[in-house]
């Protein structure tokens, strides 16, 4: 027998017949175009082995001697709302975790030492865990975990393994999980879809074997489903389908949901996801005593089942039902799907412009395009064929800014440029920022330097010697980076906790918010000296983490521009510094300075000098902090922004943090 790891857990999963699969690297290409004539892609799932009922099916039919595992994947996330967030939790929260499964979070991607936390994906109510194998193979599991943490989806990828980090791509619309020597995994958005989302008839639950030798059953982590059986052997090495079926309809009929469909599972992926259906009732509009009849039958016998997942063809179904001694009709089959309900349609171009029109959050100025539907497919449990119209999914979409707006390479609608100017590459005119960024150009030479001197213009004239650094390596940027907990910040790469550097009651390090992936950076600054942080150390001269480069032969000094440029523009790289002239435009959510005291933010103010934020600047990066984990800003409750001009600087305003229950500050 050969299987294919099941990806993710699907609206509609369904087998089709196929020619001879010989192997993996062919399935896809096969499986492609099998699962394309039926309107649907194919789930990563296949079998060709004689003995498994669907194929046995497929060859006694002559529809093929292999079968594909195709499905329609529920909406996307234009007909349901998907705005994933990336939080920290302790790598030692206790978790119902799948069997074959452990959870591996390190401090880089080239450390060897577990951090403390790890990055979650936060979507409509479920935790995603990227966890790794225990017999640590190239790939992750992203987990999905409801409230009450119950395992609700697995979604499975290769590529990379023992998560680091965890990024958001809002242009592509994915989640990068990012492993071990650099390595990434991507997942889209609409991947991270449960049934769970999208109605009240259905739900999606994840069991696997108790055990992995000698008598198991199924369960979910706090309870067992369906009776023990031996576990086999070999190529065996499963539990049989017939005991997954009695745990499905064990663990279905105690969700009061009775239908059910699930996923075989494979020898790397033993875990099964359960998808379970309530039946439609007499008085509703996809009621069907006939069909009901028959699924009602199916949730009690295996090899029922197993053949109604052959009927690929509503002709098909008919016949499979008569072999079990049940008749229907097309008119049955009909109205199980709602008579009023067209299982594809083209939208016209008059309903896309109303649609568009009608949407006052997409198409204007500084909006995404308005997306809509071109081509619609409905879904209908459990079967594709039957009985309930739970969700359509759009196939194909098409978006557009309204009149005389265009794109913008931040996927942003935008007026044309001004006379005389034209958009660049990226489709953005040469003095576009988008909204709520701060975006400014400097000079490379001068931010970043690793030769930098009084007399070329990159050391500062107060300082005690000739020669400086300038600028954070981009490969030491990371050691800046700050997450919260429990409303404290953390540095991630060592969760230690964030501490402004000893002084008077003014003391204050540097912050920015970088708009490209909306990292928090935190710097100690002595003067302009930095605070040695990973790699970020003096030139030629080694100083301990946590000390001032201030006492290097060639220390390192920062800016805020600084902070970013050597990101920005790929430094240090084995190229000559770039010339004197050469510009980089850096694109920050805020800047300024800061004070944190064992973690707990005491203030924050917009004194940059580089990007001069405004007030509202100032305020969006107290809604970013507040955002990632800190809880005591304003606006909360009846607690305003108090903005306080800071004496002797023009411009400059600060916000003190929240110390009591009401507005004390």
């Amino acid at each position: 027998m050969a299987f294919f790891v099941v990806p993710a857990a699907h609206a509609a999963i369904g087998d089709r017949c196929s020619p001879q699969i010989s192997h993996n690297g062919v399935a896809n290409a096969v499986c492609g175009g099998v699962c394309a004539q039926y309107g649907m892609g194919f789930t990563g799932n296949w079998s060709n082995d004689p003995n498994h009922p669907p194929v046995r099916s497929c060859i006694d039919s002559g529809g093929g001697q292999a079968v594909c595992g195709c499905a329609i994947t529920m909406p996307s996330q234009d007909s349901m709302s998907i705005a994933p967030a990336i939080h920290h939790f302790d790598a030692a929260t206790p978790l119902r975790m799948p069997v074959g499964l452990k959870t591996t979070c390190m401090q880089g991607p080239d450390s060897l030492n577990r951090s403390a936390v790890c990055p979650v994906v936060m979507v409509n109510g479920l935790h995603f865990w990227a966890h790794s194998y225990n017999d640590n193979r190239f790939g992750m599991a992203l987990v999905a975990y409801d409230s009450s943490g119950n395992v609700v989806g697995i979604i499975e990828r290769t590529g990379a393994r023992y998560v680091w980090d965890i990024a958001l791509d809002g242009a592509n619309q994915t989640v990068i999980l990012k492993g071990q020597a650099s390595q990434t995994i991507s997942v889209r958005w609409r991947d991270l879809i449960i049934p769970q989302m999208s109605g009240s008839t259905t739900a999606n639950y994840v069991i696997w074997p108790t055990a992995t030798s000698g008598y198991a059953s199924w369960t979910n982590g706090a309870a067992n489903y369906g009776y023990a059986a031996p576990y086999g052997t070999g190529s065996n090495q499963l539990l049989d389908p017939y005991v997954e079926h009695a745990a499905g309809k064990q663990l279905c009929e105690e969700k009061q949901k009775p239908w059910f469909d699930f996923v075989p599972p494979t020898l790397a992926a033993p875990a099964s996801t359960v998808t379970c259906i309530a039946p439609p009732t007499p008085g509703q509009s996809t009621y069907n005593a006939a069909m009901n009849a028959l699924l009602n039958a199916a949730v009690n016998n295996h090899g029922l089942m197993a053949d109604l997942r052959t009927a690929t063809t509503d002709a098909l179904l008919i016949q499979v039902a008569a072999r079990w001694g049940y008749t229907i009709t097309n008119a049955d089959i009909a109205q199980s799907r709602d008579h009023s309900a067209m299982a594809s349609r083209a939208v016209s171009s008059e309903e896309m412009a109303a649609a568009s029109t009608d949407s006052a959050s997409c198409g204007g100025v500084n909006q995404r395009p308005c997306s809509v539907c071109a081509q619609e497919v409905c879904v209908y449990w459990p079967f594709n064929f039957c009985c309930i119209k739970e969700t359509c999914s759009c196939e194909r979409y098409t978006s557009s800014c309204a009149a005389g707006l265009h794109l913008d390479g931040n996927g942003l609608c935008q007026e044309p440029c001004p006379s005389g100017l034209a958009t660049d590459s990226a489709g953005s005119c040469p003095t576009t920022c988008p909204a709520n960024q701060i975006c400014k150009d400097f000079r490379v030479f001068v931010e970043y330097n690793d030769n930098g001197t009084k007399s070329n213009g990159v050391c500062e004239s107060w300082l005690p010697r000739s020669d400086c650094a300038k600028g954070i390596p981009s490969t030491a940027l990371a050691a800046y980076e700050v997450i919260f907990k429990d409303g404290r910040a953390y540095y991630k790469s060592t969760n230690t906790l964030v501490q402004t550097w000893s002084g008077n009651s003014q003391r204050e390090m540097l912050y920015v918010i970088d708009a490209r992936d909306n990292k928090i950076y935190m710097v100690n600054v002595e003067g302009r000296f930095i605070q040695v942080r990973g790699t970020a150390n003096c030139v030629g001269d080694t100083r301990p983490s946590g000390a001032s480069t201030g006492d290097c032969n060639k220390p390192r000094l920062t800016t805020h521009a600084g902070i970013l440029m050597g990101s920005f523009a790929g430094l240090p790289t084995p190229n000559s510094q770039p010339g004197e002239t050469v510009m980089q435009k850096i694109n920050v959510i805020g800047a300024g300075t800061i004070q944190v005291n064992n973690g707990e933010i005491q203030w924050i103010t917009n004194d940059s000098g580089h990007f001069t934020p405004s007030q509202q600047n100032l305020m969006n990066s107290i809604a970013h902090i507040k955002t990632a984990g800190f809880p005591n800003f304003p606006p909360r409750g009846d607690c305003a922004y108090d903005l306080k001009p800071v004496p002797g600087k023009t411009g400059v305003y600060r916000q003190d943090a929240l110390t009591g229950s009401h507005c004390e500050l």
